[in-house]
C-alpha cells in the first residue's frame, strides 16, 4: 500500500479519536470551539487586529468580526481605537477573557492528564512523542 493510501486510510481514525479527545477536554466550555481559539489568539497576542484574527484562524473576515462581536457581547474581549492608526481597531482581552484563559488552560492541563492516566506509562510517552513527530513533520508543509 502506498503512503498516501496509508495516510488516507488512517486520517479518518485519528481525527476521530482527536475529536473524542477534544470534546472531553472543551466540554465544560460555555463557548464554541472557534470562539475559544479566537479567545485563546486574542490573549496570546495581546492586541489584535481583526485581519490578525481572520489569518491566523483561517476565516473569512466577515466572520471574524461577527465572533468578535459575540466575545465582546460575552465580555471577554473589547475593542479599542489604536491611537496611532485610528482607522485601525485593536481587540484584547477583558479581565474576565483573561481570567476564562487561564481557568480553561488549568482544566485542560488536568483532562489531558487524567486521560493519559488510562494509558501505561510506555504508550503515554509513545503518544507525546508521536504528537511532536506529527507536529514537527506538518509544520514543514506550510
Amino acid at each position: 500500500m502506498e503512503r498516501y493510501e496509508r495516510i488516507a486510510r488512517l486520517y479518518p481514525a485519528m481525527m476521530r479519536a482527536m475529536g473524542r479527545i477534544r470534546s472531553v477536554v472543551h466540554v465544560s466550555m460555555d463557548l464554541t470551539y472557534n470562539q475559544y481559539k479566537m479567545l485563546l489568539t486574542i490573549y496570546d497576542h495581546g492586541n489584535c487586529s481583526l485581519n490578525l484574527l481572520a489569518k491566523e484562524l483561517g476565516i473569512a473576515m466577515s466572520s471574524a468580526s461577527e465572533m468578535v462581536d459575540k466575545l465582546v457581547n460575552m465580555q471577554f474581549v473589547y475593542r479599542r481605537v489604536d491611537a496611532d492608526n485610528r482607522r485601525q481597531v485593536v481587540i484584547q482581552p477583558t479581565e474576565k477573557g483573561k481570567e476564562l484563559v487561564s481557568e480553561l488552560r488549568r482544566g485542560i492541563l488536568e483532562n489531558y492528564r487524567q486521560l493519559l492516566e488510562k494509558l501505561p506509562d510506555s504508550d503515554q510517552e509513545r503518544l507525546v512523542e508521536a504528537f511532536e513527530t506529527v507536529t514537527q513533520v506538518l509544520g514543514k508543509l506550510e
